[in-house]
Parts: structure tokens; sequence; C-alpha cells
């Protein structure tokens, strides 16, 4: 352009290069979540294909995902370790993005119309941090693990800080619709071209020594301890990357929000490293807000709310009662009607997607309707990714466990040996389980021929068990139920060995149904699958010879029937039942009985915990005689024994499966907090 065209006013080279960049960004972003959306809608392939169209960070961002969405539901270590790759080189691919969105916005040119210039960056920055995060997690090492938390700490800060930005915006255009504004005049009303990243704020390098990293831990200034509060905001925002920025930013902060609230005790070192509480109650409210868009980022937060109600309330005893339940009790129980629009919402916008189907698996057998649900799970068409195929046989596997449909449930979780490597030992040993009562339910017919092949079956799963445990380690130690299981089969071996039996013999309270309160499988029985439970637990049941039967009887295998036979009347209402067989069987014992060698040291927090949800089964059904006062006295009474048992299995040392179980404790002490403040009783 000659200089003469300048003088008159033509365009300037700088501002057209810069408009053109700004259009080749919402188009890479519309592109990419357009493909992204494929991985949801169970078409990988295409996903894959689309994305490698693009050369954007947004395009990186999906690529991410794909390998991201195998890792997780596939803990398989090649796609872990590609995954943190990929997750690497596409933070510092968003940092350089960053600066140059910044260097725009000076020049005049903005892609968003609200935020900060760079802050879809900061947004992409704090996705990578946050995937990373999971990866550290579910590696090997404590270095990695460490790592994690400190990008856990640095995702917040930076989420924080752009919910902080945009509850300033919103206070000072209350009403604006988000359909138009000029860049210019959101640059002037941010007051700077600056994101919300302080200079301090770099990668974790993957270099860094685990001395070098504690130090940097030590030093780390302290946080306010909050998030700061998400305004509640009624618009729609019809700028692409403002959509991107403000559904991302509710769903990575619901998450953490949430993942956090839900930390165990055994965890607790977690909080302080990363210096921040969680809150469930907005944790879920910005993943509702999240899922209004139908982008990546709604369909990601729908999947965690999904999974929220169908999993973790799934396996949490204590929540609202029926009676109580309002919006506030959400987050604390699953509002039916609200997660049922959530499926069909999710089944309308990915339609292919099999998650979908598991999910409605899942709501079914909440409803104690689990031939339903296993007839979901075995319909359809199957997913295209081995790794949601996976889940959808184990979820299979353990909905015939507590249908206690031996064959089905040894089929489906061999069938999760051959597709996933998570844990072979688990997956033995629970074809092991049903082989047993296969075993037994053919001695008790008089079926020799049935009987000799399932005891061989038994003993052969089992054994398989024993030398199948997975290499792979959570934050640096062994799988909690390749520990357990492991400890389980040795047991018995020892047993077997003491007492000149076959191992199949050896075995005392019913491993099946074990397993059914270590899942809280109870909690999706009808009573047909109560009474079935109840008969596996007779002491008629074991093979052994008569004379050999009392040694199988220990304090010990007392206590493990009694934890789970008090979880099956607890289901069918028998709380009287259930509290006396745990003071009988556990509680009136010393505790140091259920410790050491081959001892089964987890029954006695199960036992306290059982307790707890006996009070709190009670407080939901107070005597009818009583008068208003008199039943506010009853209900303030239950629910102070609820937590003050749900505190002393909290305070209980290490023990197996003391993560799984911790998660069903803390969630119980959210659920009375929230029951006092409904009722006006804080302190």
């Amino acid at each position: 352009m000659s200089r003469l065209s300048s003088w008159f006013g033509g365009p300037k080279v700088e501002e057209v290069d810069h408009k053109a960049e700004v259009a080749a960004e919402i188009a890479n972003l519309d592109q990419a979540m357009r493909a992204t959306n494929l991985i949801i809608n169970d078409d990988i392939d295409g996903a894959e294909t689309e994305l490698r169209k693009g050369q954007s960070t947004y395009h990186d961002l999906g690529t991410t995902l794909v390998f991201f969405m195998k890792a997780i539901l596939g803990f398989e270590k090649d796609n872990i370790a590609r995954a943190a790759d990929l997750l690497a080189k596409c933070e510092t691919r968003a940092w350089d993005d960053l600066k140059k969105a910044q260097k725009r916005a000076a020049a005049g040119h903005a892609a968003g119309e609200i935020y900060p210039p760079g802050t879809e960056y900061e947004v992409v920055v704090t996705q990578t941090q946050l995937m990373s995060a999971v990866l550290g997690v579910l590696n090997e090492s404590v270095l990695e693990a460490m790592k994690s938390f400190l990008k856990l700490r640095r995702a917040y800060i930076t989420l924080d800080a752009i919910i902080t930005k945009e509850n300033e915006y919103f206070k000072r255009h209350p009403k604006r619709n988000g359909s138009t504004s000029a860049s210019a005049s959101r640059a002037s009303d941010n007051g700077s071209t600056k994101g919300v990243f302080s200079t301090s704020h770099t990668p974790v390098s993957s270099n860094t020594s685990l001395d070098a990293l504690s130090a940097e831990l030590e030093n780390l200034p302290a946080l306010s301890g909050t998030a700061a509060a998400a305004q509640d905001i009624d618009v729609e925002l019809t700028n692409p990357i403002d959509a991107f920025i403000h559904s991302g930013v509710n769903m990575c902060m619901g998450i953490l929000m949430l993942m956090m609230s839900l930390m165990p005790p055994a965890f607790a070192r977690i909080l302080s490293i990363v210096g921040f509480k969680g809150d469930r109650e907005a944790g879920i409210r910005m993943l509702w807000r999240s899922v209004a868009y139908p982008n990546a980022n709604g369909a990601f937060a729908g999947i965690m709310l999904l999974n929220f109600y169908h999993s973790l309330l799934a396996m949490v005893d204590i929540q609202p009662h029926e009676a109580d339940f309002d919006e506030s009790a959400e987050p604390y129980g699953i509002p039916q009607a609200k997660v049922e629009a959530l499926l069909t919402t999710m089944r309308e916008r990915f339609p292919q997607s099999r998650m979908w189907l598991i999910e409605e698996a899942k709501g079914l057998a909440t409803q104690h309707n689990l031939p339903a649900a296993i007839g979901e799970l075995e319909g359809g068409t199957q997913s295209k990714m081995k790794q949601v195929t996976a889940i959808n046989q184990f979820t299979l596997a353990l909905f015939s466990m507590s249908a206690h449909d031996w064959p089905r449930m040894r089929k489906y979780f061999l069938h999760c040996i051959e597709i996933n490597t998570w844990s072979a030992s688990l997956y033995y040993y629970m074809a092991g389980a049903a082989s047993l009562e296969l075993y037994r339910d053919a001695v008790e017919r008089g079926d020799a021929a049935e009987a000799k092949t399932e005891k061989k079956n038994t003993e052969q799963y089992l054994r398989k068990a024993l030398d199948s445990p997975t290499k792979k380690k959570f934050m640096a130690r062994q799988l909690p139920f390749d520990a357990f299981v492991l400890r389980k089969v040795q047991k018995w071996e020892a047993t077997a060995k003491e007492l000149h039996l076959d191992l199949a013999d050896a075995v005392s309270v019913s491993p099946a149904v074990e397993m059914m309160y270590t899942w809280s499988g109870p909690k999706f029985m009808s009573a047909t699958e109560y009474e079935k439970a109840e008969k596996c637990l007779a002491w008629s049941r074991l093979t052994a010879p008569a004379d050999k039967l009392e040694k199988l009887q220990g304090r010990d295998e007392l206590a493990v029937r009694a934890v789970s036979l008090a979880s099956i009347l607890r289901g069918q209402n028998r709380l009287d039942e259930a509290r006396k067989v745990l003071n009988e069987e556990i509680l009136s014992h010393d505790k140091n009985l259920f410790k050491g060698d081959h001892k089964e040291d987890y029954v006695v927090p199960a036992a306290i915990h059982e307790i707890a949800a006996i009070a709190w089964a009670e407080c939901g059904q107070p005597p009818a005689d009583l008068d208003a006062e008199e039943m506010e006295a009853y209900k303030k009474e239950k629910a102070k024994e609820c937590e003050e048992n749900l505190e002393k299995a909290r305070m209980c040392e290490s023990y197996v499966l003391d993560t799984r179980l911790g998660l069903r404790i803390q969630a119980g002490l959210s659920t009375l907090v929230w029951y006092r403040k409904k009722n006006g009783w804080e302190a």
C-alpha cells in the first residue's frame, strides 16, 4: 500500500491483519468445538479427522481431550502418558496465544466483548492444568501427584480471578443481554488489556525435583480459602468467545469446588497444599450453569453432574430425607426430575453417545430396579470407545452382583479383563466370588457334578487374582482394591493350609455379599434381593466339614458378616436388628482384635458408619405420637448421634478402603451441615 493512500485514510495493514486474526480465532473455536462435540457423541474417529483440519490452540485442546478421555476412562498407562504430553504442549501454546491476544487488544481488536483480552486462553490453560492434575494423581509417582496439587492451586487462582472480573463487569452492566457491545468499550470497562494471570504463574516443569517442589510448596502464599461467588447471570452470551469463557469457567470451577468438598479425611494433605476449600453448593450451581451451553464445556459439566448423582451419591447413605427435599437439598441428594431432564437434554444434543444410556441405567438402579438397569446396559449399540464399553461392562457386572445373578456377574467381570487393564486382580476375584456362590448353590441342591466344576472355577479365579496384581499405583500406593483382594486370598490360603482344606472350602463369609457392601450394592436392591443376600450370609452355606466350621467363624469373620448383614437389614428398615448385630459382633469388642496380618481392619470404622446411618434413618421417621416440640427434640438427638458417629469414624486410623469409606463419611457430614442449617440449628 502506498504512503499516499494512507494519507487519505486508507486502512492500515496492521488493522486488517488484526481483524483477520480475530475472525480466524472465532472460526477456529467454532470448528474445534463442533469437532470436540463428536467425541461426546461417540464419533471419536470423526472428531480426530475434523481436529486435524485445524492448527489452532482450540484444535490442540480438542485433540488432547480425546486422549484424556481415553486415559481417565480406561486408566491405561500409554494413554495417560500420551495425554500428559499433549496437555503440556497445549498449555505452552495457550500461553503464547494469550500474549498475542493481549497485543491485538492493545491495538483495538479483541475477540471477546466482556472479559479481559486473552481470557479465552487462560481458560484453556486452566483446563489443561485440571486435566494434568487428574493424570498426575493417576500417575505412580509422588512427585507427579505433588505437581498435580500445585496445578490445582494455580487453576483455582486463575478461575477465581476470572470470576471476579466477570462479577465486576455485570455489576456495571446489570441489564446487558450479551448480544452487542463494542470491544473498545469492553476494554475500557476493564481498565486494562492484561489478563488475570500474574507473571509468577508459569507451567510446572516436568524436570522439577521433589526437593525443589517441596520448597516451592512451603513458600506458597496463603489463599483466602473460598472462591469468589459467581453471580447467577441471566444473559444470553451470543459472542462465541464469551460463551466459551463463561461456560468453561463455570465447568472448571464447578468441578474444582465439588471435588474438593468431597475429599475424604485420608486426603487432608491435599487440602493443605492447594490452599482452598471446596464448596459443594457453589460447585453444583456452576455446573448447572455450564450445562446450559450446548458446547463441549456444557457436555463435560453434564457428565460431571450425572456421575456425581449416579455414582458418588449412589455410594452415600446419609442423604436428605424425602420429606425434607427441596432445592437446597440438590447438592446432597438426587433431584430425580431434574436429573432425568438433564439426561434428556444430553441425549438430544449427543444422540449417539452410550454414556447417557449408562447413566440412565444407573438411575434405574438407584430406584431399586436392577432388572431394568441390566436390560438397559445389555441393549443398544455398543460404544466405539473401548473405554466406554469397559465402563458399561463393569457397571453390568456390579449390578448383576447386587441382583445375585452369578453367571452374569462372572461373565462381565471376565469380559472386563479382556477390554480393560485397570485391575485384573479385582476382576478375577469377583469372578471367583461369583463361582463360589454357584459352588455353594450346587452343594445345597446336591448336584455333585456342578459342584465339582464350580469349585474348580472358584479356586482357579481366586488364585489368578493372587497372581495378577496390577503394577498401577495411586499416588505411589497400591490400588486399594488390589490390596484388599490380595489380603483376602492370602488369608484363605493360610486358613486352607492350617485346616487342611481346599481353598474354596476355606472361605467363610460370602465374599460376594461383602463386595456388595463395599460397592454400596444394598442401595440398589429390592425386597427380593435383600432376602437373597441374607440367605447368602447364612453359616449353613459354608462347605467345609462340620468339625472345621467353628474355626471359620472367628471374631474377624463374625465382624465381616455383621457389617454386611447390618447394611442389608438397614435397607429393609430393620434398624433395631441392624444396630444389635453391630454392637454384639463388633462394637462391644476390643478394636485391636481387628488389627494385624490378614485381619479385617475396615470393620470397626464401617460399623461406626453403619450406626450413624441407622441413626439418620431413625431421624427421618420419628414416632408418630410425638408433638411438634418432642419431634424436633427427637430429630435433633438422632442427628447429633449420627454426626458424633461420623466424626468418630472419620478419626479412625488408616485402614484398607479408607478412601472409599471416607468419601461416604465426608458426604454424610456435609448432609448434616445442610440439615442443621435448614432447621435453624446452627451453633
